[in-house]
């Protein structure tokens, strides 16, 4: 997943800075909720512990 986010960040970057800035600007605000609820699911999963 970690991985996935960063991509789409370097895709938001090359787009935003070869052709449209404002499709850039989405994608790198879509990377940014994604990492943010990345880190919120880790954080959530280092209380609840892995199920069995």
């Amino acid at each position: 997943m970690a991985r996935l986010i960063a991509f789409t960040f370097c895709i938001a970057f090359l787009v935003g800075a070869g052709a449209s800035v404002r499709v850039g600007m989405a994608l790198a605000a879509l990377a940014a909720v994604g990492l943010a609820g990345y880190v919120a699911w880790c954080g959530v999963a280092l209380f609840i512990g892995r199920q069995r």
